[in-house]
């Protein structure tokens, strides 16, 4: 394996001091580990990962941080020419690891690996959806948990989503991680200022803006990089294979919203994401073109397939069976929330002009 997973193994991650808790997420804690140790509920947490270097010190990291990591369970999907080392496999989290390997050139692409995960689901309480270079701070399972309740409580709602960008970190020369925090606001999604509807395909380039606000907001759309929910989520919205990368988070939003769940994005959540810069540094990404002339069916068609498949679900409204709308709610309700218009391709502020205009930059400078 490579320096990074090495230095995994020694490295005490940074876990408080990072930034300020909010008050929201301390009041929360204490009484998240009490229900949690009554109860011993469980978390899935859900990893796709392609020739990711960071994989396991991620997995360290939510293992190490945890307030109880015998509740885990990870479900990873590697795709990399070679098996993780036994060293890593084999860590404190063994018996608590659902692991399959894909070599690159057989992989179908970002959405193809997690519905892959989400196979290796076996009924636990919770879903955590991670990318494989994510960093954790102390007690952030109690927490998640804790806001989650509260949210679902309050509004009476079971079917609560959490999700928002987290902030980034970044290494620094000797493997020490730095985060980058811009505000204390809550972050939510909305679509990039002056986009338009492409008429052969739905999908829109989101970004995170500060709300104004340091409390949980109401969202209509979904980070897959974070995802916090009930375990459930997983069979009744599960990842359409069909998909390739482009247009996951609007697939996932308006299928769940539709089937009665309520997307919060919530403030401070107690994870970190490390947010490439390919201007500075090359990483491998699947439609890599070593990686891609080894496969029968090139990443282009992957791409077409996927705007076909997002054109069918929110212009043409097939019937897509479980990979299709519910009827919960429907897609003129989803616009009336977010102003986005899907069969007229029109879109329009969000209800109660959700979130401020202060873009919050999230990638890498």
């Amino acid at each position: 394996m490579v320096e990074l997973n090495d230095l995994a193994r020694t490295f005490d991650l940074p876990t408080c001091g990072l930034h300020e808790v909010p008050l929201a997420w301390r009041s929360l804690q204490y009484t998240c580990e009490f229900q949690m140790t009554q109860s011993k509920r469980t978390i899935f947490v859900s990893i796709a990962s392609y020739c990711d270097e960071l994989l396991w010190w991620t997995v360290r990291s939510a293992w190490k941080t945890a307030a109880h990591p015998e509740r885990l369970v990870f479900g990873i999907v590697e795709q990399a020419p070679q098996r993780s080392a036994d060293a890593d496999l084999n860590g404190p989290w063994s018996r608590q690891v659902r692991y399959v390997h894909v070599v690159p050139k057989d992989s179908r692409g970002a959405c193809w690996a997690r519905s892959v995960v989400f196979a290796l689901y076996a009924g636990e309480d919770y879903l955590l959806q991670i990318d494989s270079h994510t960093m954790f701070e102390k007690n952030w399972d109690c927490r998640l948990v804790g806001n989650l309740e509260d949210i679902s409580a309050k509004h009476e709602n079971d079917k609560v989503i959490l999700s928002t960008r987290p902030f980034g970190f970044e290494l620094d020369e000797r493997g020490e991680a730095r985060t980058k925090v811009y505000t204390k606001q809550s972050l939510v999604l909305r679509p990039k200022p002056g986009v338009i509807f492409k008429d052969d395909h739905p999908i829109l380039p989101f970004e995170a803006f500060a709300s104004g606000k340091e409390e949980p907001v109401l969202g209509f759309q979904i980070a897959a990089g974070f995802i916090f929910t009930r375990g459930s989520f997983v069979e009744e919205v599960p990842y359409d294979p069909q998909l390739y990368f482009h247009g996951e988070e609007q697939n996932l939003a308006v299928r769940a919203f539709t089937r009665g769940w309520d997307i919060w994005h919530p403030n401070g959540p107690p994870l970190f994401h490390q947010y490439k810069d390919h201007a500075k540094r090359s990483y491998a990404v699947h439609w890599s073109v070593e990686h891609d002339r080894e496969r029968s069916v090139r990443w282009e068609q992957f791409e077409r397939m996927s705007k076909a498949r997002m054109r069918q679900l929110l212009f043409d409204r097939f019937l897509l069976g479980v990979y299709g709308l519910g009827i919960v709610r429907t897609l003129s309700a989803f616009s009336l929330l977010s102003g986005i218009n899907y069969p007229a391709k029109e879109l329009a502020p969000p209800q109660g002009n959700i979130g401020n205009d202060r873009r919050i930059r999230t990638t890498c400078a």
